[in-house]
């Protein structure tokens, strides 16, 4: 089966940009929709870098409200709003992020081209696009309110087209009819059923991101099943107690995570700076736990 989430990480430092890597933001496009989770400074030229463009980048998802992870919310909106390349960007957040958004806005100096909407980010169901749907969820970080979320895309079936064929079904529209649910009629006069040229019911792909937040067991529930875990790894574990301390995650725990949740594969975020000569051991750490596990680097695209 193709890929259904094409994700570009765009800045996987912590707090603080290195030579090699920006902060936070990660780039994920579904069928005709982009989305950024999280803006770190500097991310729209991540995204010029990238090659991504800024066509259908119609919604950001910001985990919480420290700078490292929103700073960049200002340029980009005032950029978005020069080339005028969406009609409108969705931005959700808790009250906090949605302010310091509402502020760095008010310095563009220019009348908004698109519909710019801020919406409060609640535990829950957060936006649907056809068969995709957005969950959020609570993580424990140092802040009042933030998220990590779920990309999980809803139960589909293969359309065969073999079976079509016998069936005296021909390319074009009728088969398009037939995986939307609709019956009709062969040329020959029989009728046909969706189920007739559909195959078994397939689960959807799952993307799972953790942003910010130290390690409890109820992450591995969230991410139960997903075919990508996406999670920050801040800290080695030797640095467990500074980890809890500053409300981030060890490698080690984000492979405890991957391990408990059945997760396909692992990619750790969200780095360290103090690691910035010693990365390779935040991955051996992680793969001891967790054997598919990677590390993810600014301006990698991964297929899932």
């Amino acid at each position: 089966m193709s890929e259904t989430f094409r994700v570009t990480f765009l800045g996987t430092s912590a707090a603080v940009p290195t030579t090699r890597r920006n902060v936070s933001a990660t780039l994920v496009a579904y069928q005709d929709l982009k989305w950024l989770i999280d803006c770190g400074e500097g991310t729209q030229r991540q995204i010029m870098r990238a090659n991504l463009g800024f066509k259908n980048l119609s919604r950001v998802v910001l985990s919480h409200e420290h700078l490292d992870h929103i700073l960049g919310m200002g340029g980009l909106l005032a950029t978005l709003n020069m080339l005028q390349p969406v009609e409108y960007v969705v931005v959700y957040g808790n009250p906090t992020v949605l302010e310091r958004v509402r502020q760095m806005t008010s310095y563009i100096g220019r009348v908004a081209q698109y519909a710019l909407q801020l919406q409060v980010l609640q535990e829950g169901l957060v936006f649907t696009h056809r068969q995709l749907e957005c969950y959020a969820f609570p993580t424990r970080h140092r802040v009042k309110q933030s998220y990590g979320f779920v990309f999980q895309e809803k139960p589909r079936r293969r359309f065969l087209p073999d079976a079509a064929t016998r069936l005296g079904i021909p390319n074009g529209p009728e088969r398009r009819r037939l995986l939307a649910g609709e019956s009709l009629q062969s040329p020959s006069g029989q009728l046909v059923h969706p189920d007739d040229v559909l195959g078994p019911e397939e689960p959807g792909k799952k993307l799972v991101y953790i942003s910010d937040t130290m390690y409890f067991p109820g992450l591995s529930r969230v991410a139960q099943g997903a075919d990508c875990l996406i999670s920050e790894a801040t800290f080695l574990h030797t640095d467990a107690a500074l980890a809890a301390e500053a409300g981030h995650m060890t490698a080690a725990q984000a492979a405890m995570v991957a391990r408990d949740a059945g997760v396909a594969m692992l990619y750790l975020n969200h780095v360290s700076q103090r690691y910035a000569q010693s990365e390779h051991l935040l991955l051996e750490e992680a793969r001891q736990i967790f054997a598919n596990t990677h590390l993810a680097n600014d301006l990698d695209t991964i297929g899932i």
